[in-house]
């Protein structure tokens, strides 16, 4: 199967199903790479607000 046909099927999946699978594949980026695990754990670990994204941005910026 192509990365257009799973990006295909993926755009056809229900809302919690695509959920389920970027959390897979952020699972499977995080064990396979040490700089993104640190990466991100340092964006979740940040608690100041002013590096915040509102859910609406956020979504506005991904859509794209």
């Amino acid at each position: 199967m192509s990365l257009t046909q799973l990006k295909n099927e993926a755009a056809d999946l229900p809302s919690k199903e695509q959920r389920e699978l970027i959390a897979y594949l952020i699972a499977l980026q995080t064990a396979r790479d040490e700089e993104f695990k640190t990466k991100l754990a340092g964006k979740i670990e940040n608690s100041d607000p002013a590096h915040w994204v509102t859910l609406d941005d956020a979504q506005k910026r991904y859509a794209e």
